[in-house]
């Protein structure tokens, strides 16, 4: 299956709801929002409530599938059971085309709201395991009850709101530790792609996702977040370089879209080549996304942000021979 990631980046709030219309209109089944307080680089210059507008947007669609590609509930800027409520709502209101994302996040968003104190990525799994779980037991729970985690807890918790479908968890991962959690307490990987080379998956990833699902009663899913482009690197350098800071090393420490821009300047060839399929054409991309298939992948997210002509093309070239 084709999916989008409509970004977060260049556009009002309005026309992120025109494309995912559009999107439908086309065939896609699902198309993800990003959920950033900031945008990732500085020139941007938009940064949408994503909850907001999903809304919006599921009210003016009929059968799409969407959801937060990767939000964060680990605590300061979303406590999990303000993820739990806002998804229960979400899919009250449109049962069963709401989907969560969940990830460790990123220093860019999630900073700010830690008083300037940014957890180790130890840490950050640690939250999102556990918030993982009470989020789970919020949706499913029938009675009010106590929860008592290293991170999290009340004596009291009930989620009055429930959602009337059961909700997919996606669990963004790029390690084998992550991997190994997503199997374990998630319903479906995503991973990026060639971030994760076809012989990482196959040899690290997967294993380790393979051994989290072990023992469970899910079926699991490997969801490939494949970032391409048809320019060369030099030309990407040269010509998108503001928006690059996300493909440097270490990218989730980075504190604040002023910076992502610097790290944009100094972003290097091997690192673009390290994160973004560089594809000569659409029938390269198709072979690409064959061999992921061949690999296990049974879902595909292609980055054409709120950009309607791209999303008609995505549609013309890809979504119609999958």
């Amino acid at each position: 299956m084709i999916d989008l990631d409509l970004g977060e980046n260049w556009y009002d709030p309005r026309g992120f709801v025109e494309a995912f219309e559009l999107a439908e209109r086309l065939g896609f089944k699902t198309a993800w929002f990003g959920d950033h307080f900031v945008p990732w680089f500085h020139s941007g210059n938009k940064s949408q409530f994503v909850w907001s507008t999903l809304g919006a947007a599921m009210e003016r669609t009929q059968a799409i599938k969407t959801g937060p590609l990767v939000t964060t509930p680990i605590g300061a800027r979303y406590h999990p059971a303000i993820i739990a409520q806002a998804s229960a709502t979400l899919d009250s209101l449109f049962p069963g085309r709401f989907i969560l994302g969940v990830g460790t996040g990123e220093a860019l968003n999630e900073r700010p709201f830690w008083n300037g104190r940014w957890p180790d990525w130890s840490e950050r799994i640690e939250r999102l395991v556990e918030g993982i779980q009470l989020i789970r037991r919020l949706w499913d729970s029938k009675e009010p009850f106590s929860f008592d985690g290293k991170y999290f807890g009340a004596d009291t918790y009930y989620l009055y709101t429930k959602p009337k479908r059961t909700i997919p968890i996606y669990f963004s991962a790029v390690g084998k530790k992550a991997a190994f959690n997503a199997g374990r307490y998630a319903d479906k990987l995503v991973t990026l792609c060639p971030r994760n080379s076809m012989r990482k998956l196959q040899d690290d990833i997967l294993p380790a996702y393979e051994d989290g699902l072990r023992g469970t009663d899910k079926r699991g899913g490997l969801v490939v977040y494949m970032n391409f482009s048809f320019m060369s690197p030099q030309e990407m350098k040269e010509k998108e370089w503001k928006s690059l800071g996300m493909e440097a090393k270490d990218s989730w420490s980075i504190r604040d879209p002023m910076e992502s821009e610097k790290v944009g300047k100094k972003v290097t060839i091997e690192e673009l080549r390290t994160n973004i399929h560089f594809i000569k054409g659409w029938s390269d991309l198709i072979r690409t996304i064959e061999e992921y298939i061949e690999l296990g992948a049974s879902e595909f997210v292609l980055v054409s942000e709120a950009h309607k002509e791209k999303i008609r093309e995505f549609a013309k070239n890809v979504l119609n021979v999958f």
